[in-house]
């Protein structure tokens, strides 16, 4: 044998499967509450709201039931879960592991610029009131 010892070998793995599944749900969690604020205030997509509302509630609900976020990790839609995270971030073809944030920081503008300036109908341009809006029927400039 090399020196490596089977039964510390078996405990430390346990511990870092536990912890990685620990880290996850966190993160889902997480990642839940920001997709119902995305949904809610950014994009004002309902379906992307209550998606996110039903993760969070799915996940936070689940654990109260069964007294422990353990027993969820030995569900294997838990394991679906997990496996589709890895194919998704870990993917040959795009490594998000490596792109994430570059992407991110991308998806970020353009749906800032989509917000602002895209899909405006009926005139205005802009997201934000400006100072030139003619509202109450007058079109002469301010004097003050």
């Amino acid at each position: 044998m090399d020196g490596v010892d089977p039964q510390m070998m078996g405990k430390s793995k346990s511990s870092f499967i536990k912890e990685y599944n620990h880290r996850l749900f966190n993160w889902l969690v997480a990642f839940s509450l920001v997709m119902v604020v995305v949904g809610r205030f950014i994009i004002k997509f309902i379906l992307i709201e209550i998606g996110a509302w039903i993760l969070f509630i799915f996940l936070e609900t689940y654990t109260r039931m069964f007294w422990s976020a353990e027993s969820l990790y030995y569900n294997p839609v838990w394991h679906f879960i997990v496996a589709t995270w890895e194919t998704l971030v870990y993917s040959p073809i795009l490594d998000l592991d490596r792109w994430a944030i570059p992407l991110g920081f991308v998806v970020v503008i353009l749906v800032v610029y989509w917000r602002c300036y895209g899909g405006r109908k009926n005139g205005s341009r802009w997201l934000l009131p400006l100072y030139n809006n003619h509202k109450g029927g007058t079109d002469r400039p301010r004097t003050d």
